[in-house]
């Protein structure tokens, strides 16, 4: 648990949604959903404030080139996955990119184990 970061309460809440993802044929389920957990887990972070240009595909309710606000509550900087929560939707965004001035938004939101694993 990270106690420093303000959203990490409602992160945790919502790991119960797994309906987005696709599971390999063959794996115990309850093993993989518990192993994205833990991997967001490992990689959790401060709460700090990022933005992401939206590309495509983008999403339907944002326009292509705008810009999406919210706040970090994971971070792979090996693969320049950024587990962002933005609180004013109340909804999970995947950020992309290594440099934090030019990170992208390319169309996956949802649950947090969803924008991680896809």
């Amino acid at each position: 648990m990270n106690d420093a970061n303000p959203y990490w309460a409602i992160l945790e809440a919502a790991f119960s949604d797994t309906s987005e993802i696709i599971v390999p044929e063959g794996t115990d389920e309850a093993a993989y959903f518990e192993r994205l957990r833990s991997r967001i887990r490992e990689h959790a972070t401060c709460a700090e404030l990022v933005s992401a240009s939206v590309r495509k595909p983008g999403f339907p309710h944002r326009g292509l080139g705008s810009t999406v606000f919210g706040y970090t509550v994971a971070r792979s900087n090996l693969d320049g996955y950024w587990l962002v929560f933005q609180p004013d939707e109340g909804r999970f965004y995947c950020f992309s990119g290594t440099d934090r001035d030019n990170l992208g938004a390319f169309g996956v939101c949802g649950s947090p184990l969803y924008c991680w694993w896809a």
